[in-house]
C-alpha cells in the first residue's frame, strides 16, 4: 500500500511540475519575443522544436526503456527538462534556443510515456492510478497561470529569464525527489511483445471507417490545439489587450478543468455510444477556439479556456477508446503509437504555421479561423459515422 502511494505521489508531481515547465511557454511568448526581438514565425519555429522533441523521443524513451529501466529513464529525462529549461532562459542565440526547445519537449516525453510503463507494472486497477496521475498535469498548467505572470513583472527586460530559471529549480527538486523515492522493482519483469510488422498495422486500417476518422481527427485535433495552446497568450494580450495577470488568470482555468474532465468523459463513454461522445466533445472542442475570434469580451476568453480545457483531455481518452474498440489488445501499442506519430505531424505543421501566417496577416484571427474550420470537418466525419452507425442498427 506504502509502495502504491509513493508511485501516485511522484507520479503526480512530476506531471505537475514537467508540464508546468512545458506549458508556460505560452505565457512567457510574448515578453521572451519583445526581449529578443523575434519574430512569431521563430517563435513558432521554437515551439515546433518543442513538439519535434516530444514526439521523436516518445519513440525513442520506449527503446530506451528496455535497455537501462523505466526509472531511470524518467529520471533522465527529468534531468534533459531542466537542463534545458535554463538553457532556453541563459542563451540568446536562436539555434541554441531551438536544440533547447527540442530537448524540453523531448525531456518531458521521457518523463511520461515510462512512467506510464511504471504504473502499468504496478496497479492491477490501472484507470484510477492513470486519472490521479495525470491529473498533476492539470495541476501543472493552471499552477502556470499563478505563477508566471508574477515572475515576468519582476523585470521588464529579463522577466521572461527568471520564468525559465525557476521552472528549471521547481524540476530540478523533483529530479532529486525522483531519485530517493522512485526505486525499480527487479522482481518485476515485463513480457515481451509479439512485434507486428508495418504491413499488419496497414492492414487493420483498411475497411475500417470508424478507425481511419478517430485517426484524421486525431491529425487535425493536434494541427488545432497546438495553435492555440501557443499563441493564446500573444493573441490575448497583443492583439486583445489583457495584461499578463489577467490572461495568466483565464489561462488557469484550461489547467483546472483538464484535472477533473477525464474521469467525467470516460464515465459516459462506458455508458454511451462512443461515436456520439466523439462528435460532442470535437463539437465543443471546435466552439472553444471559434469563440475567442469574433468576441472580444473577458468573459468569452474565459469560457474559451474553460470549454478548452474541459474537452482536450475527454478528447484523448475518446480516442484512446475508440482506437482500444478497433484493434486487437495486442496491436494497441503499435497501432496507437502510429496515431501518435500522426497527432504530432498535426502538431508541428500547426505550431509553424500558426507563427507564419500571424506575420502574413498580422492577426491571430487567421490561424484560429483555419483550425476552428478544420475542426468544423471533423465533427461533420462523426457525424456521418454516428449516422452510419444508426442505420447499421
Amino acid at each position: 500500500m506504502k509502495q502504491n502511494f509513493r508511485l501516485i505521489s511522484i507520479g503526480f508531481l512530476i506531471q505537475l511540475t514537467t508540464n508546468l515547465g512545458r506549458f508556460s511557454y505560452t505565457l512567457i511568448l510574448p515578453d521572451m519575443m519583445k526581449s529578443l526581438e523575434l519574430t512569431n514565425t521563430k517563435m513558432g519555429i521554437l515551439g515546433t522544436g518543442i513538439v519535434i522533441g516530444y514526439f521523436v523521443n516518445s519513440l525513442l524513451s520506449g527503446k530506451l526503456e528496455h535497455i537501462i529501466g523505466a526509472e531511470l529513464t524518467v529520471k533522465i529525462s527529468i534531468l534533459l527538462l531542466s537542463l534545458s529549461l535554463f538553457t532556453i532562459g541563459f542563451f540568446t542565440h536562436f539555434s541554441i534556443l531551438f536544440a533547447s526547445a527540442v530537448f524540453l519537449g523531448a525531456g518531458s516525453a521521457g518523463s511520461y510515456i515510462p512512467l506510464i510503463s511504471i504504473l502499468n507494472r504496478y496497479f492491477k486497477k490501472r484507470g484510477k492510478a492513470f486519472g490521479i496521475v495525470m491529473g498533476g498535469a492539470g495541476v501543472g498548467i493552471m499552477l502556470s497561470g499563478y505563477i508566471i505572470p508574477p515572475l515576468l513583472a519582476l523585470s521588464e527586460t529579463s522577466g521572461y529569464r527568471i520564468c525559465w530559471y525557476a521552472l528549471a529549480i521547481i524540476n530540478c527538486i523533483t529530479l532529486i525527489l525522483s531519485l530517493v523515492f522512485l526505486k525499480p522493482d527487479r522482481s518485476c519483469i515485463d513480457d515481451k511483445d509479439e512485434g507486428y510488422t508495418e504491413k499488419r498495422i496497414i492492414h487493420t486500417f483498411m475497411g475500417n471507417t470508424p478507425l481511419i476518422i478517430t485517426v484524421i481527427t486525431y491529425f487535425f485535433l493536434g494541427f488545432s490545439y497546438i495553435i492555440y495552446a501557443t499563441y493564446f497568450g500573444a493573441y490575448s494580450m497583443d492583439e486583445i489587450g489583457f495584461s499578463a495577470r489577467k490572461t495568466g488568470m483565464i489561462w488557469s482555468l484550461f489547467g483546472i478543468n483538464m484535472i477533473y474532465s477525464g474521469i467525467i468523459w470516460g464515465i459516459l463513454l462506458d455508458k454511451f455510444n462512443k461515436i456520439n461522445i466523439a462528435l460532442i466533445i470535437t463539437s465543443i472542442f471546435t466552439f472553444s477556439i471559434f469563440i475567442i475570434i469574433p468576441f472580444r469580451a473577458e468573459l468569452f476568453f474565459y469560457a474559451s479556456t474553460c470549454l478548452f480545457g474541459f474537452s482536450l483531455m475527454g478528447i484523448t481518452v475518446t480516442i484512446i477508446s475508440i482506437i482500444s474498440d478497433e484493434v486487437h489488445k495486442n496491436e494497441m501499442a503499435r497501432i496507437f503509437g502510429a496515431s501518435m506519430l500522426i497527432h504530432g505531424a498535426g502538431m508541428v505543421i500547426g505550431t509553424y504555421l500558426g507563427g507564419f501566417l500571424k506575420d502574413a496577416a498580422n492577426t491571430f484571427k487567421v490561424p484560429f479561423s483555419i483550425s476552428s474550420f478544420i475542426l468544423l470537418g471533423c465533427v461533420f466525419l462523426f457525424f456521418i459515422l454516428s449516422r452510419s452507425n444508426k442505420s447499421q442498427r
